[in-house]
């Protein structure tokens, strides 16, 4: 139990190795949705804290503007016009230390400021206003000209409003400076705020995240799950599909598709390799009966007639491993060199052989396309040998080029095609009569090869019924000669 406990430890910190860790794609995600969100989210708030602390500071200001007008009207009508120079230092003389606002006498006696702090006094004459004035700043420390004071009176900042008023002795300036103390509160309680909020809602996202990928990616759990369980004995299962039209499922479809295609190429090889195996079998069995049965009596064997026998199961055998490589070569993807080929010559040097029928062949003529010779070759001999096993006295072979296509046709005179089979005869190994196949020494996949090379030069092939009674084999393929102008020059 203990074994197992830590196994499972281990197993788990393993997992929470960096590399490991983030080769997850869950963990990928989340971690950068809040990587985004929590810059996205510290940018806001920086500019929420800009906002509401500009805000608050305009106000302040207005405020003070206001306040400053308002005392500005008062000394251009004279109200404070009792207010000698004089009188201002003697008041500035009783300042007590407790006072909120101060007054300060500038320069020649033309301008004062009144600087009101976190409570709300007026300028007053009357010396109960003046007993809060808490005490007298030099020039230095007050900068009557900017809007904000850079610098701080007891630790706090200042708003300043300045006007300037004519009067007869003199033009004032009168200043009024407003603490931002308050604005400070605000400001510190939205930033409070914003710094608890802040990491709970980019914790609340990042489980968001985490949860949303965990169940988005868990049909891909799922179809990673059953793909390590398919092997090749068991292609006939398939990976679990999302009853959704995302990209998911799409892959899911798409996966099945494939596993469908494996099967049938998978079963399609086992067929492919025991019908060659018993076309294999078939000639070498012969070879070796007759090989045998001659050495039983050797003096009484007719050697002449054994060898031809073998030569022709000989001959039978090469033709079907050199269909079988070339049909596998095809498949592969593995083309040799391409070129012009006359497939008339390929014609008359493949009736050059002798033949047990009657071939015509008047109506060959000259033919060119672009391609493998080898292959195309192939074509021409597979399909002449095929009309010559079934043909019974006849045969004919033409060609003719019509237009963009160069059209080679071989009949024979035998039994034909049954129309319901005529696909079904380019098929690997497909045996229509089994017993005179055989017997003809036929081998099974050449019409399957010749159907796969005509495909791979973009042309086609099929079987009609022939006026000689049997079968017409039909090859197109596009020539090589055409010119598409040329069907204008008239």
């Amino acid at each position: 139990m203990s074994n197992r406990w830590a196994s499972r430890v281990q197993r788990r910190l393993a997992y929470l190795a960096p590399r490991r860790l983030f080769g997850s794609v869950r963990v990928r995600l989340t971690f950068a949705v809040s990587v985004i969100f929590a810059g996205a989210l510290l940018l806001a708030s920086a500019g929420l804290i800009r906002q509401v602390e500009s805000a608050l500071v305009s106000d302040v200001r207005a405020r003070n503007d206001a306040m400053v007008h308002t005392l500005g009207k008062m000394v251009a009508s004279g109200d404070l016009d009792a207010l000698a120079a004089q009188d201002i230092s003697q008041l500035l003389n009783g300042i007590s230390d407790s006072a909120q606002a101060e007054i300060l006498r500038e320069g020649l006696n033309n301008s004062f400021v009144y600087v009101q702090g976190a409570g709300s006094a007026q300028i007053s004459q009357d010396m109960s206003v003046l007993e809060r004035i808490k005490r007298v700043v030099t020039d230095e420390e007050v900068p009557l000209w900017g809007k904000v004071l850079p610098s701080r009176i007891d630790e706090q900042q200042y708003v300043v409003s300045r006007v300037e008023i004519p009067t007869p002795g003199g033009n004032i300036v009168l200043s009024v400076a407003r603490s931002l103390e308050e604005v400070k509160r605000t400001v510190d309680q939205v930033r409070g705020a914003l710094t608890f909020a802040v990491p709970s809602l980019i914790a609340a996202v990042a489980l968001s995240a985490w949860m949303m990928t965990g169940q988005a990616l868990r049909p891909v759990q799922a179809i990673t799950r059953r793909a390590r369980e398919i092997t090749a004995t068991t292609l006939d299962q398939r990976v679990p599909v999302p009853q959704t039209d995302d990209e998911i499922g799409q892959l899911a479809r798409t996966m099945n598709a494939m596993l469908d295609r494996l099967q049938e190429a998978s079963e399609s090889q086992k067929r492919f390799v025991s019908d060659a195996s018993h076309e294999l079998r078939s000639p070498v069995a012969s070879i070796r009966v007759q090989l045998e049965t001659a050495l039983m009596c050797p003096d009484d064997t007719d050697w002449e007639k054994v060898g031809r026998t073998v030569l022709a199961e000989d001959v039978r055998l090469s033709a079907l491993v050199d269909n079988l490589l070339a049909l596998a070569r095809i498949e592969e993807g593995q083309r040799r060199h391409l070129g012009e080929v006359d497939v008339d010559e390929l014609i008359h040097e493949q009736l050059s052989r002798q033949r047990r029928v009657t071939i015509d062949r008047s109506g060959v003529l000259a033919g060119r396309v672009y391609g493998v010779r080898d292959e195309l070759m192939s074509v021409v001999r597979n399909l002449i040998d095929n009309g010559e096993r079934h043909a019974q006295e006849r045969m004919r072979v033409s060609l003719v080029t019509k237009g963009p296509w160069v059209r080679l046709c071989v009949e024979d005179d035998g039994p034909g095609v049954d129309p319901a089979l005529r696909e079904k005869v380019f098929e690997r190994f497909a045996r229509l009569q089994e017993a005179r196949n055989r017997d003809a020494g036929g081998a099974g996949i050449g019409l399957a090869l010749t159907k796969r090379v005509v495909e791979a030069h973009s042309g086609r092939v099929f079987v009609e019924d022939s006026d000689l009674g049997g079968a017409s084999f039909v090859v197109e393929l596009p020539s090589a000669d055409f010119d598409p102008n040329d069907e204008f020059a008239d």
